[in-house]
């Protein structure tokens, strides 16, 4: 006995999604997982962080009372995530016509082509939500907090901004560096990123990454010190935090090797991986780096952590329904038009795990 299968129901295209094969995005795999207690079933979600702990304890009298341990450098903060949304047109005409790479003498009834256009409809949408949240990580570790544009329409845009510091006490993950130049020498390199590293372990944060743009890399490898160091290795990053010496699987990130700054080993790794998203006035599409070409920084795997917030739907019926996941999926439809639209919907935060967990240093070279 058949079972029909509604091919567009949120759930069934929910399951679909789960499908799909993981985007791999170098920000978000390597320094923002999602575990198990980072999906709310709430509006907003719960952003805490620490101090890290490099406190010792005293010596006591013998007799004495212990000394309580105070609960501070600790806080906790709710927020409303971004709202990351998008949609796919499918029409009756569209399931009338041969489909890419479809055989031109085809078979292919309009119910296969739709769970077929479903399935790749969901998978590039899917894409371009993972650019968006590598778009987000990146953003949290460069300005330790970030400002984003929010489309109200296809024209026009407001702004959302939040920061992980208190303004009035600065950005303790921003580091000013004097520019390096045909002075420079590996020894100055070398002395500028051991602050950046001391910056972290004096707080009892590891160093373990050095994330550099194109431009930091050219000029590094103009110096014979540093090249012949990076000579001596090859190798790349993997989502599960270490070093495999095989191909890179993420586009446009590349990994010279692990570096001894001044006692400091490093991980120096190169982004160079670009986004396509609409900016200007009138909006325009534009190619930008997730990470500046002149920028460095230091950091740790799991630095941060990616969560997500509920999605609320209303049914044809007009009955609320809440899901909880990465992604929701949705469908409207326009009968007069015989017009199906699928949307997909996600509702995702960065936040970092402790206080400034990264060190970033803005124009590095020119």
């Amino acid at each position: 006995m058949s079972v029909l299968v509604n091919i567009l129901d949120t759930y069934y295209m929910a399951g679909l999604w789960e499908g799909l094969s993981p985007v791999p995005t170098f920000f978000r795999d390597r320094y923002f997982p999602t575990g198990a207690g980072d999906i709310y079933a709430a509006d907003k979600v719960l952003v805490e962080y620490k101090d890290g702990d490099n406190d010792m304890a005293p010596f006591m009298v013998m007799g004495a009372d212990p000394i309580n341990v105070k609960r501070e450098g600790y806080e906790i903060h709710d927020y409303s995530p971004t709202y990351v949304s998008q949609s796919r047109d499918l029409t009756a005409d569209q399931l009338k016509q041969r489909g890419f790479g479809e055989a031109i003498l085809s078979k292919s009834t309009e119910e296969e082509r739709a769970a077929k256009l479903v399935s790749e409809d969901l998978a590039m949408l899917e894409r371009r939500f993972s650019r968006t949240e590598e778009y987000l990580c990146s953003q949290v570790m460069i300005n330790n907090g970030f400002t984003i544009q929010e489309h109200l329409d296809e024209t026009h845009t407001r702004t959302a901004e939040l920061k992980y510091y208190d303004p009035a006490k600065g950005n303790d993950g921003a580091y000013t560096i004097t520019q390096w130049d045909a002075t420079t020498t590996f020894a100055d390199v070398c002395a500028d990123i051991e602050a950046m590293c001391d910056a972290l372990s004096e707080r009892s944060l590891p160093a373990v990454d050095l994330v550099i743009g194109r431009k930091v890399r050219d000029f590094l490898l103009s110096m014979s010190d540093f090249r012949e160091l990076v000579n001596k290795q090859s190798g790349i990053i993997v989502a599960e935090g270490g070093i495999r010496q095989t191909l890179s699987q993420y586009q446009g990130v590349t990994f010279l090797g692990t570096i001894n700054f001044n006692g400091y080993d490093l991980n120096v790794i190169v982004s160079n991986e670009q986004y396509t998203a609409l900016s200007g006035s009138p909006l325009a599409p534009t190619r930008t780096n997730y990470f500046p070409a002149t920028s460095m920084m230091v950091t740790a795997p799991a630095a941060g952590h990616l969560m997500y917030a509920h999605i609320v739907h209303m049914d044809e019926n007009g009955d609320i329904d809440t899901i909880t996941g990465k992604r929701v999926p949705d469908l409207f439809v326009d009968r007069k038009k015989k017009k199906r639209e699928i949307i997909l919907e996600s509702r995702p935060l960065a936040a970092p795990q402790n206080y400034s967990p990264w060190i970033y240093a803005a124009g590095v070279v020119a």
